[in-house]
């Protein structure tokens, strides 16, 4: 199986970033962008119109969004908008958003799961022009339909995001995708994989659903290898600090064999008392975590994620380095996925 390899823009950044780097992109093999949208940052919807505006070939998502913030029924204008602005190019990530996020503009939910399968059912019924009566819990649908209907609509791809058991079981029954953010070492998305597709066969799905995307970070550079797998540590370590004393978060770094308690501790402290750290942070830790380095340490690490057993069909890759250094990412990323995926790039194969 060929890794796909995608790349991840924050909404946060400026727009002529974007642009630019969704150009760049496009004139290599990366297969697409994803486009990351949190609460009271840019909008990804306007920003992902604008950069279909500029690109032909590359594919296009957001993701993720929740339909506790926007209704399903909208959720599909704006997905059904970007296929036709995009030449069919376009691709949504669906979930329910963090609880603390949601709060903040008063928005509350009770049962998180159940409504939000309740969304995507009523956005895929909407998107397909079906014109049933659907009312759920939380959400409704009273024979709408899209006017002017889209016949490309139904071919938007809903992935949904997930961590937990039961809302990886509701994506293998009802995503086109699996979306897995961040930090989940090897062994859980190996699990998180499992659980999806076991959930999908119960429900009479076909092998291989759904399709997995993992979101890695990455520091890459062509002319500076050791610095990037600095700016790695430094990501790493900022990242173990915020997450050092949440329970759910510090449940996902210990699946990897090369963390425990102590060691999210000691860099979390070390971190944010102004020590150095990079001590605390093996080769071992920092790949198993980040995608960093130069174009061969890169490639490697890479490998680890186009294992079979592993299960997953694209990695977006989000850069974690300064602004000013998105465009020499971006072209890393174009060497390795010309390269295939996993394998080494051409040019470290002659070396």
């Amino acid at each position: 199986m060929r890794l796909k390899i995608s790349a991840v823009l924050p909404a946060q950044l400026p727009m002529t970033a974007c642009l630019a780097a969704a150009r760049l992109a496009d004139g290599t093999s990366i297969h697409r962008l994803w486009v990351t949208e949190n609460l009271y940052t840019r909008g990804a919807f306007a920003l992902v119109g604008a950069m279909a505006a500029v690109t032909e070939r590359v594919r296009l998502a957001v993701g993720t969004v929740s339909p506790f913030l926007r209704n399903p029924a909208v959720l599909a204008m704006e997905a059904a908008t970007l296929q036709e602005i995009s030449g069919g190019r376009f691709s949504l990530g669906v979930g329910a958003g963090p609880a603390t996020r949601l709060a903040q503009a008063g928005v509350h939910t009770e049962r998180p799961l159940s409504e939000l399968t309740e969304a995507v059912e009523v956005l895929r019924d909407v998107l397909a022009g079906k014109r049933p009566d659907y009312h759920g819990r939380r959400f409704a649908n009273e024979a709408i339909t899209l006017e002017p209907p889209s016949p490309s609509c139904a071919d938007v791809d809903v992935y949904l995001a997930a961590i937990g058991r039961r809302m990886l079981g509701a994506a293998g029954r009802h995503g086109d995708g699996l979306l897995i953010s961040m930090f989940c070492p090897h062994a859980q998305v190996r699990e998180s994989v499992a659980t999806a597709r076991a959930s999908a066969a119960e429900a009479g799905r076909n092998a291989g659903e759904p399709d997995v995307v993992v979101y890695l970070p990455i520091s890459a550079s062509r002319t500076d290898p050791a610095g990037a797998r600095r700016r790695g540590r430094a990501f790493l370590a900022e990242n173990f600090a915020r997450f050092h004393g949440v329970e759910a978060y510090e449940r996902m770094l210990l699946r990897s064999p090369h963390v425990d308690r102590e060691v999210i501790a000691g860099i979390a402290a070390a971190y944010l008392g102004g020590d150095e750290f990079d001590h605390l942070i093996s080769d071992e830790l920092l790949d198993d975590f980040v995608i960093c380095g130069g174009e061969e340490q890169c490639a490697r690490a890479l490998e680890l994620w186009s294992a079979d057993g592993l299960g997953v069909n694209e990695v977006a890759l989000a850069h974690c380095g300064p602004e000013r250094d998105l465009a020499e990412a971006i072209e890393v990323l174009g060497v390795l996925t010309a390269a295939g995926g996993g394998s080494r790039p051409a040019a470290v194969r002659e070396a």
